[in-house]
């Protein structure tokens, strides 16, 4: 039999005012997020990313149900960011690790990372979807190279970025005395693998392992948004037992306080790191925009839901005045069938003018969706701090929003260009993907030839 106990350590660094970082935990499924889009948007999406787990029972989820939550939350995001003009292009990366039977399960999305400490050696088991991520596969940068690139924060694949998004799926066995680290890169970025080993390997329970890391996060700089979970493989009988170390950062839990242990953080953000209870899913549903476990948008707008203080909605004194006020006779019995026929046709007009006012939000929602959906399929290329880059979305500027970012920054310098390839890389030609990876490609050999 094994048992799983875990610790959590989220921080704000630092130098960022406010931390876009998010993690998750239950007993046996776990997960760190690193929003951006800036403070707020940040916050948000990382945010709606752990909510999203809740959807999930880990006793019988598996690698279907947890691709599907992810998506799904996925969708949730790019919707909310269409809404919210405050909200638009946020985004988020996404590591989760559900683990059961011996077995862990990672859906991964992002440069958020999950590690696998076991009997001395760490093993990374997460790919980082960024450009120096995708050029260390390639064989153009080593790790250490990588690690300081002025480019290495660019990230090729979040949530919230691209409608037909696929998470990364993979499945490790584990044993007892394993040790489990999912991490965002204000971790990684600035503590080497070598300093992550040699605290890994203490023998101390895994909160306070989680708080030695983020120490070192910050005696290393401190420049970003730091959050850690440590997850022991012990032996022993679940029941009763996990998570037993894993509270709040600087404040504790009682047990009761934290119902089933389901912890949302982090905990220097104004609402900290709370426990969830799995029947109390209003806060959820106002944060995801649906309620983990079933459609979205199923539950009807008028459920009935109360916004008074507790117990009033249910006070019988309070249910019948309201039906009572309901069901008296307007104040109008002086009125002339003239002046009701009239009020009535007013009533009309007033109904058929939101008739169309729905009407016209509905279809401009749909336009809006559309054209999301369409930004997210082109791609030209174009000139990114002096090289050439592939860039996703169409290349305008309305209302001050850019409608395209860089995704992949090639390695030749724009000035180096004969006329006539700068002509091409200035006309911003929609291509495909491919088309646009091929051009780079071109570039780099021609470069190279020269």
């Amino acid at each position: 039999m094994m048992r799983l106990e875990a610790g959590v350590v989220s921080h704000r660094g630092l130098v960022r005012p406010t931390n876009e970082d998010s993690f998750f935990l239950r007993r046996g499924l776990y997960a760190v997020c690193d929003g951006m889009g800036g403070a707020r948007a940040g916050e948000v999406a990382s945010e709606m990313a752990c909510m999203g787990l809740l959807a999930l029972d880990p006793d019988s989820a598996g690698e279907k149900e947890l691709k599907t939550a992810v998506t799904n939350v996925n969708q949730a995001i790019i919707s909310r960011s269409l809404t919210d003009e405050r909200l638009l292009g946020m985004g988020t990366t996404m590591t989760a690790a559900l683990i059961k039977e011996g077995v862990l399960l990672l859906a991964h999305v992002g440069d958020s990372r999950a590690y696998l400490f076991r009997e001395g050696r760490l093993e990374q088991l997460t790919d980082d979807h960024s450009w120096v991520g995708e050029m260390v596969r390639r064989g153009e940068l080593t790790p250490a190279q990588a690690a300081v690139h002025p480019h290495r924060s660019i990230i090729t694949r979040a949530l919230g970025t691209d409608f037909d998004l696929e998470p990364d799926l993979k499945q490790v066995e584990i044993k007892e005395g394993d040790r489990i680290l999912l991490c965002t890169d204000g971790l990684s970025g600035l503590v080497s693998e070598a300093e992550l080993t040699e605290i890994l390997s203490q023998a101390l329970p895994p909160q306070a392992v989680a708080e030695r890391l983020v120490t070192a996060a910050l005696g290393a700089g401190g420049d970003d948004n730091v959050t850690a979970i440590v997850v022991d493989v012990l032996a022993g009988d679940e029941s009763g037992q996990a998570e037993e170390s894993a509270r709040r950062s600087g404040e504790g839990e009682s047990a009761e306080e934290r119902g089933d242990r389901i912890l949302v953080g982090p905990a220097d953000r104004q609402a900290g790191v709370r426990p969830v209870r799995r029947k109390k899913t209003a806060v959820v549903k106002e944060k995801l925009g649906f309620k983990p476990g079933s459609s979205q948008g199923a539950e009807s707008s008028g459920s009935g839901t109360a916004s008074g203080a507790p117990g009033e909605a249910h006070g019988g004194t309070k249910q019948s005045e309201v039906t009572a006020s309901k069901v008296e006779a307007p104040a109008t019995t002086g009125s002339t069938p003239q002046e009701a026929q009239a009020a009535g046709a007013g009533e009309r007009r007033r109904r058929r003018r939101w008739l169309y006012v729905a009407v016209g939000v509905a279809i401009l929602l749909i336009a809006v969706v559309g054209f999301a959906i369409f930004n997210s399929t082109v791609y030209y290329v174009g000139e990114y701090q002096g090289k050439v880059a592939l860039y996703r979305g169409l290349p305008a500027t309305v209302a001050g929003i850019d409608l395209s970012a860089a995704i992949e920054l090639g390695s030749v310098p724009y000035e180096s260009l004969n006329p006539y390839l700068r002509s091409r890389v200035d006309a911003h030609e929609l291509v495909s993907k491919q088309e646009g990876q091929q051009f780079l490609q071109l570039l780099e050999s021609l470069s190279y030839s020269e």
